[in-house]
């Protein structure tokens, strides 16, 4: 087992959204197709208030793990790759349901956090291979995104989770975390929102 911060080339990224386009296949930016969720891994990378760490066995990307202050900044970067962003999202400017959430997730996004009394930091997304799950992976990468956000001097963060979710649920649960709410990122999709203590 190998977890790693940062030092991720290009074909980390296409394999880190490889893995979220048929994992978190019930998200919506799921159906946003690899070529975004590339360029949306990268700027997650790039972000100096944001951490993308991936597991490796044998060289191989296995799962990863994504967390943030601030999701408005990432999106802010992807704007400031227009063509790329155009190219990657061609699919989807003839759809006009999937820009309107594009556009709930910006407004969501624009603020620091989804609300006021909840943690700046935000767990993200976290995924492991199928072929690798019951190694422990999934409980080495969220331990590691909660030393890397005590390293940052954070005392929790949030987690959202679709409510039907199931395994999700129940793993967040195992590792602590406390339901706190529920919000609805685009309309009609609930989601139950996690806080993990790291005190």
């Amino acid at each position: 087992m190998d977890v790693k911060l940062h030092k991720l080339n290009s074909s980390d990224y296409r394999t880190v959204a490889s893995l979220h386009c048929d994992h978190i296949n019930q998200g919506f930016l799921a159906t946003l197709g690899v070529p975004f969720l590339t360029l949306l891994y990268e700027a997650i990378d790039k972000d100096s208030e944001s951490v993308l760490l991936v597991e490796r066995e044998d060289r191989n990307v296995v799962g990863f793990v994504t967390g943030t202050r601030g999701l408005g900044r990432i999106y802010k970067q992807l704007l400031l790759k227009p063509l790329r962003l155009i190219h990657a999202l061609k699919s989807c400017l003839l759809s006009p349901s999937k820009m309107y959430k594009i556009l709930e997730v910006l407004l969501i996004s624009k603020g620091s956090n989804i609300s006021s009394d909840l943690p700046k930091q935000e767990l993200l997304s976290i995924v492991v291979n199928p072929a690798y799950q019951g190694g422990g992976h999934a409980e080495n990468l969220f331990n590691a995104l909660c030393s890397h956000f005590r390293e940052e001097g954070a005392s929790s963060f949030s987690i959202v989770v679709g409510s039907s979710l199931d395994r999700a649920h129940a793993f967040y649960k195992k590792m602590g975390s406390i339901p706190v709410k529920e919000i609805q990122v685009h309309k009609g999709a609930d989601s139950v929102v996690y806080v993990k203590d790291l005190s």
